[in-house]
């Protein structure tokens, strides 16, 4: 009888995997045809970093460089990922979709059932005619050899090893690229860091290797992502609204609705606030990614500590019409001219983007005005799609 973790594992990843067959390698993704990336992913991929650097590396080699779109949603799973390609994938009619999944997972899915999701979202790209990317997870410090729970032998819970041998064999029942991250970081120079401080999520380090993983993926072994951090190259995103009011809200402020946003007038609470933010603070070096790209990331410390905060800026326009406002971070509503035109009743994720609403803006002077937390990203551009 198998009783150990380790048999668990074996066992179910043999019934799972048995029928696929080891194949050629997959044809490589046509570059110069991509020109739509959808990242889909979870946490690690919401932060945007990998695709960044991606796109900087590319870029420096003078090789074609894709639309970028995130997809990311921090503590989602293969399943969840698969209910929202119809909401956050299929939409931009990507070329290829990068899927990062598994970590969460790993938590609280059966194996089974992890298997049966990957398959699912490669089937229904590949119906779709969208190239998919397959990622292996990143390692865990600390928990990189995580095994099956002991005890449940016919369907253990997910396993790290297990899902990266899911992975596997699903790229090749599926003749899908794949990126070793996995194997990338377990064969990283001895003492290299490559995790935040929560040991899960992963620093500078981390991603300059998940990145190349990525690049030798994309048939592009000579492109480099950053060497250093001096060499990440950021800048502002396109749009974003720079100058601010900003008012920190205390309980006897009450709740913003249309009536109070039409009828708003600002007092000497309301205090100036620029972005981007010119110095770091405390931020650590992701923080400090977004900062630079031009989320507002130290509401707390430069306008006063709140649980919330209302910013207030006026937008001029030359000419009537639409625009998209794009919303990112701890954002929960918008008013734009006194009406409220985002309530953030579900999230995408804390990339910039992940809301885009059209919006019509008159001629000269139009008053907007966001409710968040101590965090947000707020751009205004012509088109939904503007990077």
């Amino acid at each position: 009888m198998l009783t150990s973790p380790v048999q668990c594992l074996a066992l179910a990843a043999g019934l799972l995997l048995a029928t696929c067959a080891v194949s050629a390698a997959p044809a490589p993704v046509a570059l110069a045809k991509t020109k739509v990336v959808v990242c889909l992913g979870d946490s690690i991929t919401d932060g945007q970093t990998y695709s960044l650097m991606v796109a900087q590396a590319l870029r420096a080699a003078k090789k074609p460089v894709p639309l970028f779109i995130p997809a990311g949603l921090g503590g989602d799973t293969a399943g969840g990922m698969l209910a929202r390609l119809d909401r956050d994938v299929l939409p931009f009619h990507p070329d290829l979709v990068i899927l990062n999944c598994g970590i969460n997972d790993s938590e609280r899915v059966k194996t089974t059932d992890f298997a049966a999701n990957v398959d699912a979202i490669a089937a229904r790209l590949a119906k779709e005619h969208v190239r998919l990317l397959l990622l292996t997870l990143t390692r865990i410090r600390g928990w990189q050899y995580r095994e099956a729970n002991t005890g449940c032998l016919t369907e253990p819970m997910l396993a790290l090893d297990a899902a990266n041998i899911i992975l596997r064999r699903t790229a090749v029942k599926y003749d899908l690229p794949l990126a070793e991250v996995y194997k990338a970081m377990e064969t990283a120079p001895a003492g290299v860091d490559l995790w935040a401080p929560d040991g899960c999520h992963l620093n500078f380090a981390g991603y300059q290797l998940m990145s190349r993983a990525i690049l030798d993926a994309l048939g592009c072994p000579d492109a480099a992502p950053p060497k250093s951090e001096a060499d990440y190259h950021l800048t502002p995103m396109p749009g974003i609204v720079r100058a601010w009011r900003v008012h920190p809200v205390e309980a006897k402020d009450g709740a913003m609705d249309e009536k109070r946003a039409a009828a708003l007038t600002l007092d000497a609470t309301w205090k100036a606030y620029a972005l981007p933010e010119t110095t770091p603070g405390t931020l650590g070096w992701w923080e400090n990614q977004e900062r630079r790209r031009g989320f507002a990331m130290q509401l707390h410390d430069l306008v006063g500590p709140a649980g919330q905060y209302w910013s207030y800026a006026e937008v001029r326009r030359r000419r009537a019409g639409q625009m998209y406002v794009n919303t990112g971070g701890d954002l929960g509503q918008i008013y734009v001219n006194g009406v409220r035109v985002f309530n953030n009743e579900y999230t995408t994720g804390w990339h910039a983007g992940g809301h885009r609403i059209p919006v019509t803006l008159h001629r000269g002077v139009n008053r907007l005005l966001l409710v968040s937390g101590g965090r947000f990203f707020c751009s205004l551009t012509e088109t939904p799609l503007w990077w």
